[in-house]
């Protein structure tokens, strides 16, 4: 079996690593998004634009990692002793890769429920507005459709 291919394990397991890296980055500024004071709905969008990218390479990655390791996976437990330093790296590699995997799954289950109760604030904060703005309505129409009736005086002396 050709050196290279465990070598492109490798590389590709490091690009797993470093990308998993930058979702934990987003996910962190996601966090901060949600603790703001203030909403923002843009630097919210942009995160999740950045994660979806981030995300569809990780699947990349992970389809090229599981192919490779598909073809050479016979030949490396055929020659364990010969290939025992590259997979101790693979191992080592894998074991951050669950690490980082899992505090990202964390955070997300943090920011999700932070998002939630964000959003259910924001929803009852417009159906009060909403509430506001159909009574104000209801009366202007009602006011605008009434028919104001002149004061008279009707004698009944005759």
């Amino acid at each position: 079996m050709d050196e290279n291919y465990v070598q492109v394990l490798i590389d590709t397991i490091n690009k797993k690593e470093e990308t998993l890296r930058r979702i934990l980055d987003i996910t962190e500024e996601q966090e901060q998004i949600s603790k703001a004071e203030e909403y923002d709905s843009d630097r919210m969008e942009k995160t999740l634009n950045d994660k979806e990218i981030q995300i569809s390479r990780l699947n990349y990655l992970d389809e090229g990692f599981q192919s490779v390791y598909d073809r050479v996976s016979l030949e490396i437990r055929k020659n364990i002793d010969s290939y025992k330093g590259d997979i101790k790296v693979l191992q080592d590699k894998i074991r951050v890769c669950t690490e980082l995997g899992n505090a990202i799954q964390v955070l997300e289950d943090r920011n999700r429920t932070r998002f939630a109760q964000l959003f259910s604030k924001t929803k009852k904060g417009y159906s009060v507005s909403k509430n506001k703005a159909n009574v104000a309505q209801n009366y202007f129409k009602t006011m605008n459709n009434s028919k104001i009736m002149d004061a008279y005086f009707v004698d009944k002396k005759k």
